[in-house]
């Protein structure tokens, strides 16, 4: 199955270079993915409350190629490339109608017990190989090198951080990277690709610690909580 969506750039998805922003980008995949559990019935909800599991986002990789501009028109389509053990990969891409392909994205996922904790197999929350589409792109995920920040600033993580499982939504991690950067940055760079690790879960009330380093692979990101690293990412930038 290959879930579907034709939309367009609307004036909240912009950045301050009036095209898409990345954290739109970054909703419009997580977005996609889960719509396409739901069609599937093996989204989240669907996991809780018949299957006693949670799925986790455990990496997301987003590779730019041009990012369209405020009312361009955009389809989106969505569907399951691995489905294996305790793994699940998800492939999205966003063309505009002539058919050019605009963005590439991977998410990988895995779901947790409920009671015990433990990673559960794919085919116990409800995932088969038939749901399974071939991938169309190449997309494999990195490993972060360890590293001493550079710079390191301090959030607290609010109410409307916090998802329907109780702890920070995977998309407010994007945005606390993003806002270590200033707005003449973003209008003199684009974004070649975003890939994030999430390892551990954060809550509402507590702070955060993001340290970031640029090096010549890119610029990386830490995220702790109390000394303990919850989510890593790699941000890679064209200049203008």
């Amino acid at each position: 199955m290959i879930y579907r969506k034709d939309s367009y750039v609307s004036g909240s998805m912009c950045d301050c270079t009036t095209r898409l922003s990345v954290l739109a980008a970054d909703g419009i995949v997580e977005n996609a993915v889960t719509e396409l559990m739901g069609d599937l019935k093996i989204d989240g909800i669907v996991a809780i409350e018949k299957y006693k599991a949670m799925w986790l986002f455990v990496k997301n990789s987003i590779h730019f190629l041009r990012r369209p501009a405020w009312r361009e028109e955009f389809g989106v389509r969505s569907f399951i490339s691995y489905c294996k053990g305790a793994k699940l990969d998800i492939d999205t891409v966003i063309e505009s109608p002539e058919g050019e392909i605009l963005l590439t994205a991977r998410t990988e996922l895995a779901a947790i017990d409920l009671e015990s904790r433990k990673i559960r197999r794919v085919d116990t929350v409800g995932c088969t190989e038939d749901m399974v589409h071939p991938g169309e792109e190449v997309i494999t995920f990195r490993r972060f090198p360890k590293f001493e920040a550079e710079s390191n600033t301090q959030i607290t993580v609010r109410s409307t951080d916090i998802d329907y499982c109780f702890h920070t939504n995977n998309i407010q991690y994007v945005r606390f990277v993003l806002d270590t950067y200033d707005t003449a940055w973003f209008k003199t760079h684009d974004p070649a690709l975003v890939e994030i690790h999430y390892s551990g879960q954060s809550f509402e009330g507590e702070t955060l610690d993001i340290g970031r380093m640029q090096t010549e692979a890119g610029d990386l990101f830490s995220i702790k909580r109390d000394g303990q690293e919850v989510t890593s990412c790699i941000i890679n930038w064209m200049e203008k």
